[in-house]
């Protein structure tokens, strides 16, 4: 068996390419000032934090409730310490945390770029393109008879922001488990694969604003008027995506940056990162399976339901993401011979 060390410096090679592709990318645009690579910086310790008194949390649970060892503060710090707090563990996750983070930051700082390097022209192909695939009915008028309802709405409105929770934890779990090292690294490396050609790639070349704000770029009849008529009739209700999306508006106009900052629909992200997980979780047991399966298709509902995405922004996603994944099992089974 190989050591997995060359693919995991190629790895940290590429995301460090990448931030420099991007600085290069704003120096060209004369637009450097919207570009940072420490702007998670906080906010990612601070969920770091979050997730790990969660994971004490838990850990103390299962103490008491399965195991109930006799002295349970030093079962407790010898468990922690084992589970993260090894040399081997630290020294595979912290370079690829410390790579997320600068990695982040300059995909935030990207996207914000995006309109600077090609207007937002292709919402009215996509949206015309979602209906013929649909049977010349929008996407969202299909879903709103199951989901047009202010419990189902909010419901998905918690589902597609808990995909943040989600997309930490998932992170977490193949920073420090190492039980799998050629699964971990697969899983890697089509994450960061995906934010970039999805994210920035493909989003520069088919840039576009989504059903939110179709009005806004694009004149004359807008057919998702009354789905956002809905959303904002309903914001004492379910308006955590109406505001945010005015937010995104507004930083747009104001060429700001921030946590989030940046519009673009086509492909969607959260589809891609959300059926990489599901991908992921097939390789595991069965409930991981069933909930990251069902994670991923609700995802994409909430996507069409909410107005951030046009149907066909989750479907390109997806299949993105399935071939990085199908092709990073063939690139490093031929890399590293240890590569199954």
């Amino acid at each position: 068996m190989r050591s997995s060390q060359p693919v995991l410096i190629g790895l940290l090679c590429l995301i460090v390419f990448y931030v420099c592709a991007g600085y290069g990318l704003s120096v060209w645009l004369d637009a450097t000032e919207q570009f940072t690579i420490l702007l998670y910086s906080k906010a990612v310790v601070h969920v770091t934090l979050l997730l790990f008194l969660f994971f004490i949390g838990w850990r103390v649970w299962n103490l008491i409730i399965f195991k109930r060892p006799e002295r349970l503060t030093h079962t407790l710090i010898m468990d922690i310490r084992n589970a993260i707090f090894t040399r081997e563990k630290l020294t595979h996750a912290l370079p690829i945390f410390i790579g997320f983070i600068l990695f982040m930051s300059a995909f935030t700082s990207i996207k914000a770029l995006i309109p600077l390097v090609q207007d937002y022209a292709w919402d009215e192909t996509f949206s015309s393109w979602d209906r013929m695939i649909h049977g010349g009915v929008d996407p969202w008028r299909i879903l709103q008879p199951v989901f047009g309802y202010a419990w189902a709405t909010n419901l998905l409105n918690v589902v597609y922001n808990l995909w943040f929770v989600v997309m930490f934890s998932v992170l977490y779990w193949q920073l420090f488990d190492l039980r799998q090292p050629v699964l971990r690294l697969r899983f890697f490396w089509t994450f960061f694969m995906t934010w970039m050609i999805n994210g920035s790639v493909l989003a520069m070349l088919l840039s576009s604003v989504g059903p939110c704000f179709y009005d806004r770029v694009v004149e004359g009849f807008n057919p998702y008027a009354e789905q956002m008529s809905y959303l904002r009739d309903g914001e004492g209700q379910f308006g955590w995506a109406v505001k945010t999306q005015d937010m995104l508006w507004r930083s747009y106009e104001a060429s700001q940056i921030g946590l989030g900052s940046g519009i673009s629909a086509m492909p969607s992200v959260h589809v891609a990162i959300a059926v990489l997980f599901a991908l992921l979780a097939w390789q595991y047991g069965r409930a991981s399976k069933i909930f990251f399966g069902i994670f991923a298709i609700l995802i994409m509902i909430s996507s069409v339901h909410l107005g951030w995405h046009y149907a066909i922004d989750g479907y390109v996603g997806a299949v993105v993401t399935v071939f990085i994944w199908w092709g990073m099992g063939k690139v490093l089974h031929r890399q590293g011979g240890w590569c199954g």
